[in-house]
């Protein structure tokens, strides 16, 4: 008869095994509900203090899985929708990484030519001496020190709208200058590098940037609640948080109504995502590509995406941005921790993405409000690393910032609502009556630009997908309008008594003569 000791004792010691291994993560269950305990306090402290209503969704990684969640205020006031799991944020800068990690893939697949020029990306250009265009390369542009500007492509990208392909290579060819503040070479953070990026992979694969960062990084990363295309995110019917601004004096939630469009959706700013989405991604990051047990990127290019590849010297907050990699800065914190991450800004939204390395931490914060945001989502993300770095008396310390920051914040706003009040004692300055500026405006480039007069002496502006406010005066033959949360300035040309042209933002457009 066989005998099954040896078995019986594989149990036990099987059985030991757990017991040990499920202690051991009772423990760091523990620490975590010490963290999430600790935070939650912060971040109702935090929020009550700036009285924010606006919509905020938050993710915290630890290693290689989310440790917390937290989800408050309005997705949008109007409908009384609160942020839930499943609300998509625009994620503004933060897809310059994306834009990235897919060029790098492709570069890797040799479907990209990192050393090619943009010379060479656009042989029909005949590019000045100056703009050294046969020096600069795709690395040049992810991390820009291409050492060149072009203001008219960055705003019919971001905010008009009014573009193609034709349109873009016309403009490319025509406005782009040398930026003196930056030569080649030299950092100066700006869209233009990962717009032209778009266009490059755009002529290169035939297929445009949104394609190619869905194939290479939102499916392999199973992302998906995430969208490079606005017209799939409601096509699917996802909730998506609506810009808004509580930067007034009765800190009343304002919804704002300028939204992003696939034709606003560019490859230096143009995603959605959820922040459990975003958690994915930053998993990815703090693991070298890994995420599921499975390596769905390749670990040395996550790891390259990460280096220092530029040289800048900037202060955000309280961090010294010292690098920038591939779509990430690279900043030390106060406690001197290496911060990689990127924000993102546009009209009504700020969402940020940050990690350190050594530690595995990871905070992810989308907010639908670009004023109160900057400074509570500052707030909020450092006090998570200043955590898991073993901060003494970080509870007092994160009460002083929240009063500093706060404090700051205040004197902001007196000074907003200060220089409301002088642009409002204004004295118009148009040489001609009201209805002499209005009209239809345009240009073969950049589209129409139409002024209407919507009561006697009211002005409002249309320019692609952004429409004005009331126009205040400005200067002679001058308006200044606010589209979507900026102001900006329409400078009219007038000669013999007519109106002629209009020019807004360093775009001309010519008044139709009916």
């Amino acid at each position: 008869m066989k005998k099954f000791k040896p078995m019986k004792t594989s149990i036990i010691t099987l059985l030991t095994l757990l017991v040990f291994l499920s202690s051991c993560n009772k423990y760091k269950k523990l620490d975590y509900l010490e963290f999430n305990k600790s935070y939650t306090n912060f971040i109702e402290l935090a929020t009550n203090e700036f009285g924010a209503k606006y919509g905020i969704a938050i993710a915290v990684v630890k290693d290689d899985r989310i440790i917390f969640e937290k989800y408050l205020g309005m997705a949008d006031v109007g409908k009384n929708i609160k942020v839930s799991k499943n609300t998509l944020f625009y994620i503004a800068s933060i897809t310059k990484s994306f834009t990235a990690m897919a060029a790098l893939r492709l570069e890797a697949k040799g479907k990209l030519d990192f050393n090619k020029s943009l010379a060479e990306f656009f042989p029909e250009i005949d590019f000045a001496p100056k703009l050294k265009a046969d020096s600069i390369t795709i690395p040049h542009l992810m991390v820009h020190t291409s050492g060149i500007e072009n203001n008219p492509i960055g705003t019919v990208s971001a905010f008009t709208g009014f573009h193609d392909k034709e349109k873009l290579l016309a403009e490319l060819a025509q406005f782009t200058v040398v930026n003196t503040n930056a030569p080649f070479g030299k950092f100066e953070y700006t869209n233009l590098g990962y717009i032209i990026l778009g266009m490059i992979m755009e002529r290169e694969l035939g297929a445009d940037w949104k394609s190619l960062v869905e194939q290479e990084v939102l499916q392999p990363l199973k992302m998906n609640h995430t969208s490079t295309r606005m017209s799939t995110a409601l096509k699917q019917e996802w909730e998506i948080a609506k810009p808004h601004s509580q930067n007034n004096d009765e800190n009343k939630l304002v919804r704002l109504f300028l939204e992003k469009k696939d034709n606003t959706m560019h490859a230096a700013g143009g995603m959605l995502s959820t922040a459990e989405d975003m958690a994915r991604y930053m998993v990815v990051a703090l693991n070298n590509g890994k995420i599921d047990g499975e390596q769905v990127i390749d670990s040395n290019l996550v790891k390259d995406s990460q280096l220092k590849h530029a040289k800048q010297n900037r202060m955000w907050y309280d961090l010294k941005r010292f690098g920038y990699g591939y779509g990430w800065n690279i900043a030390t914190t106060p406690l001197g921790d290496k911060l990689v991450h990127h924000f993102g800004t546009f009209t009504g939204m700020h969402p940020q993405f940050s990690f350190v390395r050594e530690t595995g931490v990871g905070v992810v914060i989308m907010a639908n409000e670009g004023e109160i945001s900057y400074d509570l989502n500052m707030l909020l993300s450092a006090y998570v690393f200043d955590y898991f770095s073993k901060r003494e008396n970080l509870d007092n310390h994160y009460k002083d910032k929240l009063k500093e920051y706060y404090e700051k914040y205040t004197k902001k706003r007196k000074s907003d609502t200060e220089y409301m009040i002088k642009v409002a004692k204004r004295t118009w300055k148009l040489e001609l009556p009201f209805s002499s500026y209005t009209g239809t405006y345009t240009s073969d480039l950049f589209g129409t630009l139409l002024v209407e007069e919507v009561e006697e002496n009211k002005l409002v502006v249309t320019i692609g997908n952004l429409k004005s406010d009331i126009a205040t005066p400005h200067r002679t033959n001058a308006i200044r309008v606010v589209m979507g949360g900026n102001g900006s300035v329409v400078q009219f040309g007038v000669n013999d008594g007519k109106v002629e042209k209009a020019i807004w933002k360093g775009l001309t457009f010519t008044k139709m003569i009916h």
